[in-house]
């Protein structure tokens, strides 16, 4: 009698144990996809400025727009989820480029 209620306790607290972890995975990639979304904004700026910096070395001048970097560069815009900022001074001025998630 004392041997079976002993391997309940332990398959009780091993279930406990594979509870906790279960939760801390979850919890985990919830986290993990969170910093991911926040972050995602920058690199898409970065890279639109890496293009803006790649069209100034082969032309001698930065892109006019957004489309110029689509049609002659290969950029990708998503314009569902992002909405983007480009703001160009002088063609031989960095543009100011900003990306903002839009609103679910």
């Amino acid at each position: 009698m004392l041997k079976s209620n002993g391997l309940k306790w332990v398959q009780v607290f091993l279930l406990f144990i594979i509870a906790i972890i279960a939760a801390a995975s979850v919890y985990s990639v919830d986290v993990f996809w969170e910093k991911r979304s926040e972050t995602q904004p920058q690199k898409i700026k970065e890279a639109i400025e890496r293009a803006c910096v790649q069209c100034y070395a082969l032309e001698g001048s930065y892109p006019p727009d957004l489309d110029y970097l689509s049609r002659n560069y290969g950029l990708i815009l998503n314009n569902d989820k992002y909405f983007y900022y480009y703001e160009i001074f002088a063609s031989n001025v960095m543009p100011y480029v900003e990306v903002y998630e839009r609103g679910s």
